[in-house]
């Protein structure tokens, strides 16, 4: 390799390291935000949770018909670059599709494009696919049109069950896949949550309409803080991956620079020895 090549190579992944340690950056701060999020709509699922544990048993909505189908919904990355965020997640939605698809009718939606392509890949097709979203602003109005997506189904009487795989956020180095099971809505652990169940309940609305109402917002919110998770998830592993190519990119421009200085010092003494040659030759 010319000093010349090497120069160039070394500008090059100056300039990849300059990138990686941005997108590194720009996780470690998505990170944060998000971390606030999933504080804000945690307190929010409660707050809900405990309308619902206030309700009268007779208020709970009666079971779908076995015709219904499950939607299993499963949340991926939208972009590259984060380590093994979408195959751990894809390899959990995998093995309950395949499950599930032998049980009964089930609708298989990804969201993330990404993630749908690897899913493609290993040879399940999605029912549909939506894209996700690449910044915390955007989260709101993903989970809207999943909210919306769920709530037409289930309100129709087409949708039974409404399960959502999604790698939880645990800390920056271990995310974890998990399933969970937003409809039907499971009352037992919400119960407790319950501490004004001897009291009288007050409302406005038709107790129908009340609950189809908290339930539609315990979606809502359930699928915002599952959003929230897989979202610090994809940045944290997005983060760690960033982190290891920076330090790559760090021992390739040590070893370039190395090499460079080595390449310029063999030019200047053949440069000397020509010079050393021509003169005796001269003589």
């Amino acid at each position: 390799m010319s000093l010349e090549q090497t120069q160039q190579r070394r500008h090059a992944v100056s300039a990849v390291h300059d990138i990686v340690s941005a997108m590194r950056a720009i996780a470690a701060g998505r990170i944060q935000s998000a971390q606030r999020a999933l504080t804000h709509a945690r307190r929010y699922q409660e707050v809900i949770a405990h309308a619902l544990a206030s309700l009268p048993p007779e208020a709970k909505p009666p079971p779908h018909s076995e015709s219904a189908q499950t939607m299993l919904l499963v949340l991926t990355s939208e972009q590259p670059f984060c380590g093994a965020f979408n195959q751990e997640v894809l390899a959990l939605a995998e093995k309950r599709w395949r499950e599930m698809r032998g049980a009964g009718q089930v609708q298989l939606i990804a969201v993330g494009q990404r993630g749908a392509l690897q899913m493609t890949a290993r040879g399940i097709v999605p029912d549909e696919s939506v894209p996700a979203t690449t910044s915390l602003q955007g989260l709101r109005n993903l989970v809207k049109r999943l909210a919306k997506l769920v709530d037409e189904s289930y309100g129709a009487g087409k949708l039974a069950e409404l399960r959502v795989i999604y790698n939880y956020y645990r800390s920056v180095s271990e995310q974890v896949p998990t399933e969970e099971r937003l409809l039907p809505v499971d009352w037992a652990p919400i119960a407790p949550a319950g501490a004004a169940k001897n009291k009288e309940l007050y409302h406005y609305l038709a107790l129908p309409e009340l609950v189809a109402g908290l339930a539609s917002e315990y979606v809502f919110i359930s699928l915002y803080r599952i959003a929230a998770e897989s979202f610090a998830s994809e940045q944290a592993s997005r983060l760690v991956a960033m982190d290891g190519a920076t330090r790559n990119t760090e021992k390739m421009l040590k070893s370039l620079i190395e090499l460079e200085r080595r390449e310029r010092q063999e030019e200047i003494t053949r440069q000397v020895l020509e010079l050393i040659a021509a003169r005796f030759a001269a003589e």
